[in-house]
């Protein structure tokens, strides 16, 4: 079951270090008023229960509840608990609406993305989950990435895969199957104009041909996978961008994700600090992102945020060819050339219509 960012905000920061620190869940006033009687031994199975049949676990460890030896109260708290578990329950996506959501979000991920077969990013599915078998009944559940492979898995992921963990196309993508890049609002470029994606790709594409133009994305959201698209973007400028004949056809959209609130806060000094580092004739072509972008990332694959991505879209919007990590020279080479026969596919040209005959000035027409 998919638990909600809220739900598991409110289980770990509220009601787990309540079960942990104490045996007087009654002082919590900081909690919602139909949680505040709550009791250990009166939360602890139910959530269990609710947690195995929904597929999510926890490792609860609190200390024993007193017991009451009247029974008005052990009806009150038992009154008390069925409410208040009520409320908590809300908070989790019922089974059904989570798998109709799994499938989706499943159905929506790039199928054309080569992941490394040594990266964790195979084994992870939408909502940050994976699978783990008990080592002795051999069960299968669902757990979060983090509780599963701990909290360093990202860096771990890339000493496996050498800071690849999408493989390059060896190929072009075909335009039967390709797939159009994810959308995504609000951006900002160091123009502070909002711009939205997979709109910007295409602003200079009137007539909507797919072999106009090529436009090398790429994508950073921590400092070191920044450092690592230069291998990728400068080549492809010197040997695209940078003449005269090819100044509309090519072009590199830089896109730097930056996720959580403290971020958005941050906004002013994050903007003057990229422009620094980035040519003013680009300034119109990098582009910011404030939010959660964890869809966007799910359906492209780039589950690491610790490095960089690259993909090549066609004129309208299409997702071609991609890489990540640093490219090594063959990389580069291969991007370039798919790079120029994405552009070189063009249409054959209509022949030009026929000319009707017509009637000749001063002709004189014959009398009725």
């Amino acid at each position: 079951m998919f638990m909600s960012r809220a739900a598991m905000s409110l289980f770990t920061k509220r009601l787990r270090p309540r079960m942990l620190a104490n045996n007087n869940p009654r002082d919590d006033a900081c909690l919602p008023p139909a949680l505040r009687h709550i009791t250990t031994s009166s939360l602890l199975q139910p959530m269990r229960s609710l947690c195995k049949y929904n597929h999510v676990h926890f490792h609860f460890t609190a200390g024993s509840a007193s017991s009451s030896s009247s029974s008005s109260s052990v009806t009150s708290s038992a009154a008390t608990t069925t409410s208040s578990l009520s409320l908590v329950v809300r908070y989790f996506s019922s089974s059904s609406q989570w798998d109709a959501e799994y499938q989706g979000r499943l159905a929506r991920r790039n199928k054309n993305i080569r992941l490394h077969p040594e990266g964790h990013g195979q084994h992870i599915l939408p909502g940050n989950f994976v699978i783990k078998k008990h080592p002795k009944t051999g069960a299968e559940r669902k757990v979060f990435l983090e509780h599963a492979l701990g909290y360093f898995w990202a860096f771990k992921d890339l000493s496996l895969t050498d800071r690849k963990p999408i493989l390059s196309n060896e190929a072009i993508i075909p335009a039967s199957e390709a797939e159009n890049f994810p959308s995504l609002k609000g951006l900002i470029n160091l123009n502070n104009e909002v711009v939205d994606l997979p709109d910007f790709f295409m602003r200079n594409n009137r007539s909507k041909d797919a072999n106009a133009q090529c436009t090398l994305v790429a994508i950073s959201s921590k400092e070191f996978g920044a450092r690592l698209l230069p291998s990728w973007v400068d080549p492809f400028e010197k040997a695209l961008c940078n003449t005269v004949d090819n100044t509309n056809r090519y072009e590199v959209v830089r896109i730097t994700i930056n996720e959580g609130r403290i971020d958005r806060w941050l906004h002013p000094f994050i903007l003057s600090g990229t422009k620094k580092k980035i040519r003013v004739e680009d300034h119109s072509k990098t582009l910011l992102y404030y939010g959660d972008a964890e869809e966007m990332r799910d359906m492209m694959r780039m589950h690491n945020m610790y490095t960089g991505y690259v993909f090549l879209v066609d004129g309208i919007g299409r997702v071609r060819w991609a890489g990540s990590g640093e490219g090594s020279d063959d990389e580069v080479q291969s991007m370039i050339k798919f790079a120029t026969e994405l552009t070189t596919q063009l249409p054959s040209r209509l022949p030009p219509p026929k000319r009707l005959p017509s009637a000749r000035v001063g002709k004189k027409l014959p009398l009725v």
